[in-house]
């Protein structure tokens, strides 16, 4: 866990950066000391399971024990999804070479150097960011929060399947007042191939990541302003794209209301997310309309 702060645009910035689940777990676990003068009462504790899901404790090792509810269903949903993507050059490429990737059997026998198959990239040049900000209002509901990460999921996954090199980021990023807080978790590195759905789909689809892990975090950090009162309030696609220096192509994921998940029905939620996007030129949105029961 690192925190730095700094200044941008008038505003105190304190980003702080979890290099992994893990190191959510680690830190957590220490108890870390509570920011006592800004929050008397801490809300990662409440016993509120309709609004934080299950108790600090139990989101706290589902960092190293992972978590799996639903996510059967949710591959199982996925496949039909990603037969609706439109077909897109692949720019990746086979090569030959002395180690990593797949043995060529014949080349092995024959005693040859360069024996392994991989692929790799011509360039980086088409890297695809995609920028997933955790935070929500607090009348977003579970349903709202669970479609809108297995609708991200999805995306890259579509993405990564049909050969676009994609720099995955999530975080909490909200602001009160003249301050703003950026927590990042680490869930895909730069030189992963492909993002680990395992290790994604419990932060990404549980209410408890952010109202149990990350506003424990929140209670820990040295900030001034009156945060106990909702804790921040969630940076809107505008001020992300502001925030995060976006360039275009880069897609943003702000909150559920912002991209129409209403929570209901997941193809209808991909649909809306997808158009609030303009990814339509990318998705069959024909194909998903056909999948809604």
């Amino acid at each position: 866990m690192k925190l730095e702060i700094s200044r941008m645009d008038g505003d105190k910035v304190y980003k702080l950066n979890y290099s992994s689940l893990t190191d959510v777990h680690d830190y957590l676990s220490s108890n870390p000391k509570v920011n006592k003068r800004i929050f008397k009462k801490l809300a990662s504790k409440k016993e509120d399971s309709d609004f934080a899901g299950e108790p600090l404790n139990k989101a706290i090792k589902y960092c190293i024990e992972g978590y799996s509810e639903g996510l059967e269903d949710f591959l199982s949903v996925n496949e039909e999804l990603k037969k609706a993507g439109r077909e897109i050059s692949d720019n990746r490429k086979m090569e030959r070479g002395l180690y990593g990737g797949i043995p060529l059997a014949p080349l092995v026998a024959a005693g040859v150097p360069d024996c392994m198959s991989r692929y790799t990239r011509e360039s980086n040049e088409n890297v695809r960011n995609i920028y997933y900000n955790i935070g929500c209002p607090w009348y977003t509901t579970s349903n709202q929060i669970t479609n809108k990460g297995l609708i991200t999921l999805y995306i890259v996954q579509a993405l990564e399947e049909r050969g676009e090199m994609v720099n995955f980021r999530a975080f909490e990023a909200s602001q009160e007042g003249d301050e703003i807080i950026d927590i990042e978790v680490a869930l895909k590195r730069p030189g992963e191939a492909m993002l680990d759905v395992g290790k994604c789909y419990f932060p990404l689809v549980r209410k408890e990541f952010l109202r149990r892990l990350l506003f424990r975090t929140l209670e820990s950090m040295p900030v001034e302003n009156s945060w106990a009162g909702g804790y921040g309030r969630p940076l809107s696609y505008n001020e992300l794209k502001e925030f995060l220096k976006t360039k275009p192509g880069d897609i943003i994921l702000s909150y559920p209301e912002e991209l129409g998940i209403s929570g209901h029905d997941i193809y209808s939620d991909t649909i809306a997310a997808l158009e609030s996007l303009e990814l339509t030129n990318e998705f069959d949105i024909n194909k998903i309309k056909k999948l809604r029961r």
